[in-house]
C-alpha cells in the first residue's frame, strides 16, 4: 500500500505476522487497502483505511489489538500501536506516544513485540491466540 508511511507499513506487517488464521485473513484484507486518511493528534496519529468493496469480512466483527512497540529517535519512551477491526474489516491504525509529541518525521525506527511489559523480538503467540478467541 503506497499511501502508507514506511513506519505504518512496517507496523502493519509486524502486527499481522503469524500463523493464526485471523491474522492470515487480516493480511488478505491488508492487500486490498485502496486508500488511507491520516489524522495527527499531537501525541500520535490515526490512519483510517478504505478497503476494496469486495473484501470479505471476518466472522469476528469487532477487535482491537496492539502488541507492537517502536523505538523512535527523539521519543524517550517510544511508541505503541493499536489496530482496530470494525464490521469485520480493517478500520484504522493508531500510533501513540507515552505523553510526548509525535515527531514530524520518522526516518529511523526499530520494532518489537510487547511481552509481559517488555519489548522482545518474538511475539507471545499464546497470549495473542487467547485475545483472538
Amino acid at each position: 500500500m503506497s499511501d502508507l508511511t514506511r513506519l505504518e507499513q512496517a507496523v502493519m506487517e509486524k502486527l499481522l505476522d503469524g500463523d493464526n488464521p485471523l491474522l492470515q485473513d487480516l493480511r488478505k484484507q491488508f492487500e486490498e487497502i485502496e486508500s488511507v486518511e491520516r489524522k495527527f493528534t499531537g501525541a500520535g496519529f490515526f490512519t483510517k483505511f478504505r478497503l476494496a468493496p469486495n473484501v470479505r469480512p471476518l466472522s469476528k466483527k469487532s477487535l482491537t489489538f496492539g502488541d507492537v512497540a517502536a523505538t523512535i529517535p527523539g521519543l524517550k519512551n517510544g511508541a505503541g500501536f493499536l489496530l482496530f477491526v470494525r464490521g469485520g474489516v480493517l478500520d484504522q491504525l493508531e500510533g501513540y506516544t507515552y505523553g510526548e509529541f509525535w515527531p514530524t518525521d520518522v526516518p529511523d525506527f526499530g520494532l518489537g513485540y510487547i511481552v509481559k511489559g517488555q519489548v522482545k523480538r518474538e511475539r507471545d503467540t499464546e497470549a495473542l491466540d487467547k485475545a483472538f478467541a
